[in-house]
Parts: structure tokens; sequence; C-alpha cells
């Protein structure tokens, strides 16, 4: 029984050397490199200044109005008695002025204009009611035609100076006062000397 334990556990022996198979080879050993140095982020480059500077437009249309509300009781009144010129100059005069008080005297010399054509077509105005009513029989004459001839005038010339004409383009606020930062040819930091007169 020895040998014949002895072959079984020789063939046993045998079997499991065939059937066994080597452990997995071990991964190769990490080798410690130097760490390259961290590269800096790209500096962005330079906002080109801007050659103008940023504008708002603004208008200015109560102001206008205002005026020719102070002035149109005058020139109501001027329109009956048109050789007191004095009482057309409110109309004449106060819508120009606030156009040259807001820097722009373009707009003051179109207004100007403007308002010289309206005195006229009121003058006109003023004169043919008085030969409606003249030629009329009725005790109240109420010149209608005139009345709405005046009224159109009066209402085209105020609309124009107050809404195409009262506005004005300006800088935005404390656009000068940014600092100006010195800059060189290739968007380094350089030296320079500014001031503000």
């Amino acid at each position: 029984m020895d040998a014949r334990s002895a072959t079984a556990s020789l063939l046993l022996a045998a079997l499991a050397g065939c059937t066994a198979t080597s452990p997995p080879p071990l991964p190769p050993r990490r080798v410690a490199f130097a760490q390259p140095p961290a590269q800096k982020a790209p500096r962005p480059p330079d906002i080109a200044r801007s050659a103008d500077p940023p504008v708002v437009d603004e208008r200015y249309t109560g102001w206008i109005l205002l005026a020719d509300l102070v002035a149109i009781a005058p020139l109501v009144r001027w329109m009956g008695r048109p050789e007191d010129i004095y009482l057309a100059a409110p109309s004449l005069i106060l819508p120009p002025v606030i156009h040259v008080l807001h820097g722009q005297p373009q707009s003051a010399g179109l207004s100007f204009t403007l308002r010289l054509a309206m005195l006229g077509g009121l003058y006109l105005a003023g004169r043919s009611a008085e030969s409606e009513c003249d030629d009329s029989d009725e005790y109240i004459c109420v010149p209608v035609g005139s009345f709405f001839i005046a009224d159109a005038v009066l209402v085209t010339a105020i609309t124009i100076d107050s809404i195409f004409l009262a506005r004005r383009r300006r800088e935005v606020d404390g656009w000068r006062r940014l600092p100006v930062l010195p800059v060189g040819p290739d968007g380094r930091p350089g030296l320079s000397l500014g001031g503000r007169f």
C-alpha cells in the first residue's frame, strides 16, 4: 500500500504541476520623474482704448414745451394786434435760447427759422380772420377756418421743435475721469505721464 499511495501521490503531484500556472508578472517599478514647472496662464490681450467716448442721447422736450406754454397767451393776443411785436417775442426767442443753453446752436438756428415761419403763418391766419369777420353780417363772428389754420401752424411748429430739435448727444458722465493705463507697444505695462487741463 505504501507503493500504491506513493504512486498516487506522485501522480497527483504531477497532475497538479501540469495544471498549475505561474503567478501574473508584477507591474513595472514606477520611476519618480521631476515635475515640469507649472506654466502661467497666458495674459489676456489688452483691450484697445476706444477712440470715441460712449455717448447718450438726451432730450429736453419739457423745457421747450414750458417755454411754449409761457409764450402762447401773448402769441394769441398778438394775432389780434400785429403792431405789438413784443407780444410775439417770447415765442420767437425763448425756445432758441433753451437750445443754446443745452449746447445746440444749430438746433437754435433751426428753431428760430421755424418760429419765424410760424409767426408768418399766424399773421396770415389773423388777417384772414379779420377779413372773414369784416365780410360777415353776424353779430358774433367766429372765423373757424382761420382758427384751424392757426392751430395747424402752431401745433406743427411746437411739435417739430420739441420732438425733433430738442435733443442732444453728449458723453457719458465720468468718461474723461477714467484712468489711462500705460501700455507699451508689446502689451506690457510701461511708464507714461498724463494730465488733465
